[in-house]
């Protein structure tokens, strides 16, 4: 997917987030336990101020510089910080290096990663208050992608030893494959399809949530060791917080 794409769906996702909001703030979100939708629309705009501070400052910002969600007009709050950091994203070419701790060291990273938060809790809120809009297939794709090769790589050795270690694991979409063969503190990731001691397969938007912690196994294709089917999610719930 190419950059402008990002921007447009990151817009479209983060529009959408509010509007669904809107009609029901109070209501508790089982898929971020312990928040109302206000709490998670907070959180989002939040992210979202980071993000652009980030932006300004070319690196990672203080903790807690930016202002807290206000109480009372949560949407309008978020609402500015939608525009603001769509301004900092459109006024910085993706491919401009630099920036520390941020993926893969170009502003390009914010361009994808936003477009998937805003995507996620976009989903959580209409979660929340009732059926969920689809994501965006190929949205859907690039949210697989990232999740196993930026995201779990990240945090990986965290884990520790289980029993996932020296073994393989497919996840399969449409025409897509990826091949992890996880070792003890690293994860190799691989395009390309092969052997695998198991794997998982599903519609992208199932996939992407299921690998989320969103969704049931029972919404993917699950075969092989089970074992290390479990110790494979553990590793992702660890990585994706």
């Amino acid at each position: 997917m190419d950059y402008v794409r990002f921007q447009h769906l990151f817009h479209k996702e983060g529009v959408r987030l509010a509007e669904s909001a809107a009609t029901g703030l109070d209501t508790p979100v089982p898929s971020c336990p312990g928040w109302t939708v206000a709490d998670l629309v907070g959180h989002t705009g939040s992210v979202y101020l980071t993000a652009a501070e980030w932006l300004k400052a070319g690196h990672r910002p203080e903790p807690n510089q930016g202002a807290p969600a206000p109480k009372n007009d949560v949407l309008a709050w978020y609402g500015e910080a939608l525009t603001a950091l769509r301004a900092e994203l459109a006024r910085r070419d993706p491919l401009t290096p630099g920036f520390e701790d941020d993926g893969d060291g170009a502003v390009g990273f914010w361009y994808r990663r936003l477009a998937h938060e805003a995507a996620m809790h976009r989903t959580d809120v209409e979660m929340a208050l009732g059926t969920p809009g689809p994501i965006d297939l190929d949205l859907a794709v690039d949210g697989i992608d990232e999740a196993l090769r930026v995201l779990l790589p990240l945090r990986y050795d965290a884990a520790g030893p289980d029993a996932a270690v020296g073994r393989t694991v497919g996840v399969h979409c449409h025409q897509h494959d990826w091949r992890l063969t996880l070792h003890r503190d690293a994860v190799e990731v691989s395009r390309s399809p092969g052997f695998t001691d198991a794997s998982v397969r599903g519609e992208p938007g199932d996939l992407l949530l299921y690998l989320w912690g969103r969704r049931p196994g029972t919404v993917v294709s699950r075969t092989g060791d089970t074992t290390v089917l479990a110790a494979f999610r553990r590793r992702l719930a660890l990585s994706m917080v």
